[in-house]
C-alpha cells in the first residue's frame, strides 16, 4: 500500500509514494536524496525502483537510464526528458 511521506523539496508526490512503497522508506527525501540516504536502496530494489517507475509512468527507460539514477533529481529529470 502505498503512502504518503511529507518533504519541503519539490519531490513530486508520485516519487514520495514509489520510495515508501519499495524502500519502506517514510522519512521526507529531498531532490538530493540518494542510495547512501536509504537503507534498503541496494541493487535488488534498484530494479524495483525502476520498475515502478516505468509502470506508474507508463515508460520505459533505458539501461543508461536506469543506471543514471543516483538520486531522487535524477529520477524527476529522467520524467521530464520523457515528458511526464
Amino acid at each position: 500500500m502505498m503512502s504518503a511521506v511529507a518533504t519541503s523539496d519539490g519531490v513530486r508526490p508520485e516519487i514520495i509514494a514509489i520510495f515508501a512503497e519499495v524502500f519502506e522508506h517514510e522519512a521526507p527525501i529531498s531532490i538530493a536524496t540518494s542510495p547512501g540516504d536509504v537503507a534498503r536502496w541496494d541493487s535488488l530494489n534498484h530494479v524495483a525502483l525502476v520498475s515502478m517507475i516505468e509502470r506508474t509512468f507508463g515508460i520505459g527507460l533505458s539501461m543508461d537510464e536506469m543506471i543514471e539514477i543516483q538520486s531522487v533529481g535524477d529520477i524527476q529529470r529522467l520524467l521530464a526528458r520523457h515528458g511526464v
